[in-house]
């Protein structure tokens, strides 16, 4: 980009218009000078008119090449259905433009091998939604621990309300027999943003019900020396949480959005979430920022993800099913 196009707002064409399209247009809406979405389309035209019409969106196209052609977008997000995501994010490659990918990028590992592969051929520029990488809130606690010394363990535990999910009627059958790389991904990713990539992993599956597991038990030990532990019951009570354990100080975040701090001397500190996260969905400015970034830089700032760390993250699920 010139100097003149890097100081002005990033154009956005975005693919899709269901909900996380949504989302993503209140964060844009809150980084005027950041981004701007010059276009977007959707299979369903009423309904991206629709959404057009609710943000102010200037065009709806037909299809991604009439957006990429009359919008003359600086950059793609791609926000399909998971069960397309790898195949539109390979198609998407073609018109040579950053792309935001949202998550999952494909129900199995060997989808998101293909589109990373293609991306590593073709010198894609990407970037994988993985939004809890920017909340505001594990900021703080990491900085927390990094203040005592160093992290000595991370616990994720990541359980799914599989009864409730398939209750919705809201996802074909295909997207729910891959629950673990569709959504469970999501706190899986944790244990990589917090405690770095695996040096071992011991870990065991059964399942109640679901193809590929829904009770996981975890152990592991991360290049940076920290121990983690992963567990999940898909059909028992209980949501996501994580527990970080520091040189004397415990921080703890269940429900993820917001945390606390105990010190050893008995003391707590809670963990807020920052203005970033707090009116929009969490983390979601922070991506915003950070695919700006990557394309106004043609470097994506950490700690977000790319296809290639995607792939880490959809592997690692996998060791966690093979168990």
């Amino acid at each position: 980009m010139s100097q003149k196009e890097q100081n002005a707002p990033v154009r956005l064409g975005l693919i899709g218009a269901g909900n996380i399209a949504r989302q993503h247009l209140l964060a844009a809406a809150r980084l005027p000078e950041t981004v701007t979405v010059a276009g977007l389309t959707s299979r369903t035209r009423s309904r991206a008119e629709a959404l057009a019409g609710e943000f102010g969106v200037p065009l709806v196209a037909e299809n991604p090449a009439e957006l990429v052609r009359a919008a003359k977008p600086d950059a793609l997000m791609v926000l399909v259905p998971p069960q397309t995501m790898a195949s539109m994010a390979i198609a998407c490659m073609d018109y040579g433009l950053p792309l935001f990918l949202e998550k999952p990028v494909g129900l199995s590992v060997a989808e998101a091998e293909s589109a990373a592969a293609e991306a590593g051929r073709r010198g894609a520029r990407t970037m994988v939604g993985f939004n809890r990488r920017h909340y505001t809130v594990f900021r703080q606690g990491a900085r927390l621990i990094r203040e005592r010394g160093r992290l000595l363990a991370v616990h994720v535990e990541g359980n799914e309300r599989m009864a409730q999910v398939r209750g919705l009627n809201r996802f074909p059958d295909e997207v729910l027999r891959a629950w673990l790389f569709a959504n469970a991904t999501h706190t899986i990713d944790l244990l990589r943003y917090f405690g770095g990539e695996p040096q071992e992993l011991h870990a065991l599956c059964s399942s109640l019900r679901e193809p590929l597991g829904d009770q996981f038990a975890a152990c592991l030990r991360f290049s940076g020396g920290a121990l983690g532990s992963y567990t999940a019951n898909w059909h028992s009570p209980g949501g996501w949480g994580v527990v970080l354990k520091g040189e004397g100080v415990t921080v703890e975040f269940k429900p993820l959005e917001s945390g606390r701090a105990t010190y050893a001397d008995g003391t707590t500190l809670a963990i807020e979430p920052e203005a970033d996260d707090q009116g929009v969905k969490a983390g979601f400015i922070g991506q915003l920022r950070a695919f700006a970034g990557l394309v106004r830089t043609g470097v994506l700032p950490a700690p977000s993800l790319d296809l290639a760390g995607a792939l880490l993250t959809m592997r690692l699920a996998g060791r966690l099913a093979a168990a």
